[in-house]
């Protein structure tokens, strides 16, 4: 058998062929090709010329790592150069009513500029540019002429941004003139289609998309496009290829947000407070309408209005929304308040005879007056005909502290939206800081100031079946794609009165359209709940009150029996002799809330239009200025009737003064009396008097006190 790796070597003259096994390079034994043995000097050729290649690729390897690392500012650059970005941007959100009717929207504006490199004559094209776009011919030279930091022209300055019709027009020409120098450049400039509809609520966004005011500012995360960013090679042409995206960071932002108002009750609000500015000569109106089930707004509108999409033109009284931060004593119109708070308690009913005095009452050491001069008369008659009288009788049976906590359960003192930054809390005072003067002054809403929205709040309470809702005006906000990301969420309302009461209320409420001060609000198609109110403007010194300026306030709702509607408006200081609330408001309230039932589809309620025409004539006295020294009788003439004296013999009413209250709830009981009754102690104060004929008691109330008060018996404890 042969061996392996044996081949024949070349035959020389002097040698044999021999057989020769090579060793080879791994160690193991090779058969060298040509005969012989390898040398160690090849093999340590071989492994030389082996490391060689060895370090070479590395070190090429390492330059191709290093160079990726740090590739070096000139092929940086020339990398660099095969590179583009663009700004991804998005519209900003648009703003819609309930309908999907636009009201707020970006549009593309051309914007003129200029790259100094391509003007021949700066100066020349200042003149020509100043010209016709009405600008200042040293400040486009200087522009024009504007260098970098190497000294170099400028590649870009802004020469008129956002042009009109005709200002784009003499462009064009300029463009003929100046040479290649010019440009126009798209932007984006916010857009309000219906002009002043709305604007106070509105808003406005400015030229950088920031809004600034009303729904635009509140709402601004949502409506504000954040530009994304996409990073590509690009051709020669510098086009992006998005095939070769190295970056992409995707806009954000720009989503539309859904209202609850409905642009025609809106339209129809502006224009009937633009009537009344004329007709009453007023200088400012407003005028709120919503949804006294839920609180969506419907309308919001204050006057004299803005163009938000001339906002520049305009001071920022003007475009701020008056309706949230302006707060104005409301007069009759708060007398909601303590009526409802009165019924609630039971101290009074529809059929309770109250003594009006003749129109004339000194309760608390100044003077009020009533327009309807009446003597006694059912609590409805006087609701109806707005006696300040009669309510402040009422309020004084509640008394400080329940009335108190009743005008902060109506939602006074408190913000009544979320959905609007900039809101008044209105002013409330708290029981502490009340003078002798404040159970002759809230009652009939002097010493306490709101705004339109708190006071259409409160009557939504008597329209919605007695709870306290919250207002709002954005329903929800959609993003590009149609998903909904907000939404406006309801919260759980309390209730405020109980059914009964809110029954009564509303029927009350009815007659004061029906037959009482507000039957110039009165709609034929639908019957009308509300009241009037003709406050007096407050002296900014606090020292009483002007003679001769006055706030007309009309709130209401309807139809009565289910309300769709509730709506409030306020004209202030009237110019003219019938500075009324039913005069200068009711017409507005009527025109507006009929309009709006019908859009609404509400069916109607007919009402009967044969009640007599009474005038509204609730404003409230004027402070005598008297100081807190004057001596006052706080239980002069508080009580709802005159003192009946018993004849001999017929069954009166027991004196109850100094007893406990164990001791008062058995002689109640044992006389089958209704009671109610304030404070801790011993009784110093009842209601009605001792002797009075029992058969003309529905209800006694009593005050309990461990203090003494003064009356003309001598001592006694003092409640009030």
């Amino acid at each position: 058998m042969k061996a392996p790796w044996k081949f024949a070597a070349p035959r020389s003259n002097d040698a044999e062929v021999s057989v020769v096994e090579v060793q080879g390079i791994s160690g193991r034994p090779a058969r060298a090709p040509y005969g012989g043995s390898l040398s160690k000097s090849h093999l340590l050729r071989m492994r030389v010329l082996l490391w060689a290649f060895l370090v070479a690729f590395g070190a090429i390897g390492g330059r191709l790592i290093w160079l990726q690392v740090d590739p070096g500012k000139k092929l940086s650059e020339e990398s660099n150069s095969h590179i583009g970005q663009i700004e991804l941007r998005v519209p900003r959100g648009d703003i819609r009513d309930c309908r999907g009717s636009l009201l707020a929207t970006d549009r593309q504006v051309p914007s003129l500029w200029a790259d100094p490199r391509f003007i021949d004559n700066p100066y020349t094209a200042a003149l020509q540019l100043s010209a016709r776009l009405s600008l200042d011919e040293d400040h486009m030279s200087r522009r024009l002429s504007k260098r970098d930091a190497k000294g170099h022209l400028k590649k870009f300055v802004w020469v008129k941004r956002w042009l009109s019709d005709d200002e784009l027009a003499r462009v064009e020409e300029l463009r003929r003139r100046v040479g290649p120098g010019l440009a126009l450049k798209n932007e984006a400039v916010r857009f309000y289609p219906e002009g002043e509809l709305g604007a106070h609520l509105l808003g406005f966004a400015n030229r950088e998309g920031l809004g600034c005011e009303g729904v635009e500012r509140a709402f601004d995360k949502y409506l504000r496009s954040v530009p994304g960013r996409q990073k590509s090679r690009v051709d020669a042409k510098r086009n992006i290829l998005a095939s070769l995206t190295l970056e992409y960071v995707e806009p954000e932002g720009g989503d539309t947000v859904i209202l609850t108002i409905d642009k025609a009750i809106q339209h129809s609000l502006g224009r009937e407070l633009d009537e009344a500015l004329l007709r009453t000569d007023s200088p400012r109106a407003m005028g709120v309408v919503m949804d006294p089930r839920t609180g969506a707004i419907l309308a919001l509108a204050c006057r004299p209005a803005f163009d938000p999409n001339r906002y520049s033109d305009f001071s920022p009284e003007q475009y701020g929304n008056r309706a949230l931060v302006d707060v104005f004593e409301p007069g009759s119109a708060f007398k909601v308040v303590t009526a409802s708070a009165a019924l609630e308690h039971g101290l009074v009913a529809l059929d309770t005879l109250i003594d009006c005095e003749g129109g004339s009452f000194n309760p608390y050491g100044h003077r009020i007056g009533d327009y309807h001069k009446m003597d006694i008369e059912p609590f409805s008659v006087c609701y109806a005909q707005s006696s300040n009288i009669a309510m402040i009788k009422v309020a004084a049976m509640l008394g400080p502290a329940r009335l108190e906590r009743w005008v902060h359960r109506f939602g006074f003192g408190e913000k009544a939206s979320a959905d609007f930054l900039a809101e008044s809390r209105g002013i409330v005072r708290p029981l502490e800081s009340w003078t002798r003067y404040s159970m002759g002054a809230v009652p009939i809403g002097q010493e306490v100031s709101v705004t339109i929205l708190q006071l259409a709040r409160a009557y939504s309470v008597i329209a919605n079946g007695g709870y306290l809702i919250r207002p709002y005006v954005v329903e929800r906000a959609t993003n590009r794609d149609g998903d909904t990301i907000y939404q406006h969420r309801a919260g759980v309302p309390e209730r405020v009165l109980s059914a009964a009461t809110v029954s009564t209320m509303k029927e009350l409420s009815h007659q004061v359209v029906l037959e009482g001060t507000g039957r110039p609000a009165s709609i034929p198609e639908y019957r009308v709940g509300g009241k009037t109110g003709t406050g007096q403007v407050a002296r900014p010194d606090g020292k009483g009150y002007y003679k001769d300026k006055y706030t007309a306030v009309f709130a209401g709702f309807a139809p009565v029996a289910d309300p769709w509607v509730c709506a409030v408006i306020v004209l202030h200081e009237p110019g003219i002799r019938e500075h009324w609330g039913s005069h200068c408001c009711g017409p507005v309230f009527q025109a507006v809330v009929r309009e709006a039932l019908i859009r609404l589809g509400c069916p109607e309620e007919p009402v009967d239009e044969s009640a007599p025409v009474r005038e509204d004539v609730d404003t409230i006295a004027a402070y005598l200025g008297l100081t807190p020294e004057d001596p006052v009788d706080l239980l002069d003439g508080l009580e709802l009737l005159p003192r009946h004296h018993a004849a001999e013999g017929a069954p009166v009413l027991p004196c109850f003064t100094g007893l406990t209250m164990r001791q008062v709830k058995s002689k109640l009981m044992t006389l089958g009396l209704n009671w109610d009754f304030q404070g801790a102690g011993r009784v110093v104060l009842q209601d009605p008097p001792a002797q009075t004929l029992l058969s003309e008691v529905t209800l006694c109330r009593l005050v309990f006190s461990n203090k003494r008060l003064k009356t003309e018996e001598g001592w006694r404890g003092n409640a009030l």
